[in-house]
């Protein structure tokens, strides 16, 4: 009897080991096969992420014209052109600024957006990251708190 009950488990040890080792072999095709594809994936990332533009959409909620805005990277002196336009951003009106970096470079890059009003008072933003957000711009008043401008589109 102790004979067939020990024949009976080392059958059942004999099995389960082979099971495992079947197991294991599907379980490592599979994990290779997940990771040729999470490398595939991360590739595709790669490449999409070349073609990510930043997009800020920036109103004018001033209370009147924004005669110049300028965006531009951090420590230039170079502002760029005037993204107002020539007639100016009336209060109430936005302009959308769209910038274009490498995938490698768009974590490192840091932008100035700077405004100035009719009434001759110039506020900037100087901490501005590669990203696409609303922008509101702000009168001298109101950024009287931590920044010039807020992160929200403004409420109609």
């Amino acid at each position: 009897m102790k004979l067939k009950n020990a024949a009976i488990v080392a059958a059942a040890l004999a099995l389960a080991v082979g099971m495992t080792a079947c197991g294991s072999s599907a379980s490592s095709t599979a994990a290779s096969s997940v990771a040729s594809s999470a490398a595939a994936s991360s590739e595709a990332a790669s490449s999409e992420a070349e073609a990510v533009s930043a997009e800020y959409t920036v109103y004018n909620t001033t209370g009147s014209t924004v005669t110049e805005l300028y965006l531009y990277d951090a420590g230039s002196e170079e502002k760029g052109d005037n993204l107002a336009s020539e007639n100016g951003l009336a209060d109430g009106e936005s302009v959308v600024i769209t910038r274009d970096e490498d995938a490698d470079k768009q974590s490192d890059v840091n932008y100035v957006l700077e405004f100035t009003t009719e009434d001759g008072e110039t506020q900037s933003f100087e901490t501005l990251h590669y990203e696409t957000t609303p922008i509101s711009l702000k009168n001298v008043d109101a950024a009287a708190g931590a920044t010039p401008i807020a992160f929200t589109a403004p409420e109609k």
